[in-house]
Formats: C-alpha cells, sequence, structure tokens
C-alpha cells in the first residue's frame, strides 16, 4: 500500500517555490535535455470540465523536444531516466512524488502513482495528448511544494547516494516499451486562416491527437483540409500552451517544430 494521493485539491495564487526548485534541478541535472513545459496554471483539464493539479502548483510538465539553442534533445530516452528517479522509492517517498505520467508510449500512455508505487499501462484514453505525447507530467505533495531548501536538500542527498535505502515493494514497476520513433512530416507552406489542402489536414489530425477539440470542447477538431475559425483557434490554443510566440492561429516554422519535435 502506497501513499494517498492528493490530485486536485485547491489552486495556489501563484508558482510555489519548492515545486519551482525542483523543476530548475531536473532541467540542470539533464543538462537541458528536458525543459519546463509549464507548471502552475489555473485551468481544467483538457477537454473536460474538472480542475486541473496544475492549479495547485504542485504539478509541472517537462519536454525533450528539441527546440534549437540547446533546449531539449528530442529523445524519449532522456526522460525515461528521469522518470525512472522520479520513481524510484528513495527519491519518490523524501520528496513524495504523487504522480508522474508519460504521455509518448503506445496505446495511450502510462503513469505512475503513490498510492500503488506501480506503473500502469492505459489501454483506453486517460489524458490527451497520449500516445506520442512529448513532454511528462510531474505531481508532488504539498509538504514540500513551498521549501525550496528541504527540495534541494533531498535532491543532493540522493544524487549523493545519501538517500534511505526504498522500502520492499509488493508490486514490481511495469514499463511500457517505447513507441517507434516516426519522422516529423516536411513543413511545405504556413497553415493560416483560409488555407486550404493536405498540409491543413496534417495540422488538423496533430492538433486532434493531442487533444485539441473543436469550439463545442466535447468533439475532436474536423480533418477536413480547411482551416476554418475552429482550426485557428486550435492552433491559438496549442500555441499558448507552448513556447509558440505570437499566439495568432497560425502555423508557421516555429509552430510547426513544436507541433512536431522540432
Amino acid at each position: 500500500m502506497g501513499r494517498k494521493y492528493t490530485g486536485w485539491d485547491e489552486n495556489a495564487s501563484g508558482r510555489r517555490p519548492g515545486t519551482e526548485k525542483l523543476i530548475q534541478l531536473i532541467v540542470a541535472h539533464t543538462g537541458k535535455n528536458l525543459w519546463n513545459n509549464g507548471s502552475w496554471l489555473v485551468r481544467n483539464k483538457r477537454g473536460k470540465g474538472s480542475p486541473s493539479v496544475h492549479g495547485t502548483g504542485r504539478a509541472f510538465d517537462l519536454s525533450w523536444r528539441n527546440m534549437g539553442e540547446h533546449k531539449g534533445s528530442g529523445r524519449y530516452e532522456h526522460a525515461v531516466a528521469v522518470m525512472d528517479m522520479l520513481t524510484d522509492p528513495r527519491l519518490a517517498e523524501a520528496l513524495e512524488i504523487e504522480a508522474v505520467f508519460d504521455y509518448y508510449p503506445q496505446p495511450f500512455g502510462r503513469g505512475w502513482k503513490c498510492d500503488r508505487n506501480a506503473w500502469t499501462v492505459y489501454e483506453k484514453r486517460a489524458f490527451s495528448g497520449s500516445p506520442g505525447g512529448d513532454w511528462i507530467h510531474v505531481e508532488i505533495s504539498n509538504r514540500w511544494a513551498d521549501s525550496p531548501g528541504d527540495v534541494e536538500r533531498i535532491w543532493n542527498e540522493y544524487l549523493s547516494g545519501d538517500a534511505p535505502a526504498p522500502k520492499p515493494t509488493k508490486k514490481p514497476a511495469k514499463k511500457a516499451a517505447p513507441a517507434p520513433e516516426q519522422a516529423a512530416p516536411p513543413f511545405v507552406k504556413d497553415v493560416k486562416r483560409g488555407s486550404r489542402g493536405e498540409q491543413v489536414k496534417i495540422v488538423q489530425q496533430r492538433l486532434a491527437d493531442l487533444g485539441y477539440k473543436n469550439s463545442s470542447n466535447t468533439k475532436p477538431i474536423v480533418v477536413d483540409g480547411r482551416a476554418g475559425s475552429n482550426t485557428v483557434q486550435r492552433i491559438k490554443d496549442f500555441q499558448s500552451d507552448h513556447p509558440c510566440p505570437p499566439v495568432d492561429g497560425w502555423v508557421g516554422r516555429k509552430t510547426w517544430a513544436a507541433l512536431f519535435d522540432g
């Protein structure tokens, strides 16, 4: 039996220093092979009416998407190495890691939670962005979310080998085999309001695969090769969630790279 999983409890008023310190430590440890893809943000879960744990200030996303300039390696195995660390009982217990979600593997990603101390491979869609999502989601408890000094101390103790030995667990962790890498489709031309054709279909399908819905927020975006208001709004939603300024609903080379892992 593991620890109780908190999930969403209440929204914070801003970023919490312990959470942000852990992000900084992980990014630095990976040599920026992973980067901060978002922490505190008050919003609902993608495609759902329930609040996201991001609003509590205890959750963050890390991406390995290659954004150039030594930001993101583009290699899934670097994310796997971090997930192995965060779910190692010595670190998971000390930092009170509550959840790690991996959006990449087929069929629908996998998740580790503290109440079971094991990975579950999802056989049906559990969250938007899977499979193929190039980021991981991490949640910690309230205990350390506001204690950056303690977070850094625990992290350094773990890296130095001074962390306590893990307690025996009855359930071995199950790991999903990584999905085969797929080449990103080539960028041919900009996609903007009024665009038509195969390039638009590729963007629409990718947005649908990542879980971005149409304006009614209940159905996947229509893949019809026509960039109307629904498609443009979903592009803006994606740009708002990723480092793709400006948020203009226009898929140029930078937004294309973010959509398809650069």
